[in-house]
């Protein structure tokens, strides 16, 4: 994606995310990268899913939770700034909540539909704001983001995870 604005509002780190994405239209990438996630899901066993490619890494299943808790607190920060809340928000520790998610007990048609209502709550978030409700910054982190930021940190962090489970876990 090559847009100047939005690398403008984002920290530096955000700027390798944005570089996986295609367009700069976010409803439409939103609807094109759920796509991407559920055929990267479809595409495991439940006997894979709960494999790691590595020691200490974390199994396909866990990936896949993990997409889904930072979608969520992406979107929460982005409905807070987007109400022009500048209230500071926290970060969190996205290994310290796969460790406490280790115990759920879930299987691979569980994490399909909780994803796709995930995002489709995601998507219903982000369609109806105004430019200017896109555009306010808050901290999150003590960093600066906008909820069009967000949006699209949604996006490039899940085509991320969906390159290293079609590299590292489906060889």
């Amino acid at each position: 994606m090559n847009n100047p604005e939005l690398y403008a509002q984002a920290p530096p780190y955000c700027h390798y995310y944005f570089d996986l994405i295609q367009t700069d239209n976010l409803m439409e990438e939103l609807q094109q990268n759920k796509a991407l996630v559920l055929d990267t899901l479809a595409a495991f066993s439940e006997a894979q899913a709960e494999i790691a490619y590595a020691p200490g890494k974390w199994t396909v299943k866990e990936v896949f939770r993990h997409l889904m808790e930072t979608e969520r607190i992406l979107a929460y920060r982005a409905l807070r700034f987007s109400r022009m809340d500048p209230t500071p928000l926290p970060g969190f520790e996205e290994d310290a909540y796969i460790l406490q998610a280790k115990e759920m007990k879930y299987d691979l048609a569980d994490l399909t539909l909780e994803f796709k209502a995930i995002r489709d709550s995601s998507i219903q978030l982000f369609k109806p704001m105004t430019e200017d409700m896109m555009n306010f910054p808050g901290l999150a982190n003590q960093v600066s983001y906008t909820p069009k930021t967000l949006g699209f940190m949604i996006i490039g962090h899940a085509i991320h995870h969906c390159n290293i489970l079609k590299t590292r876990y489906l060889k």
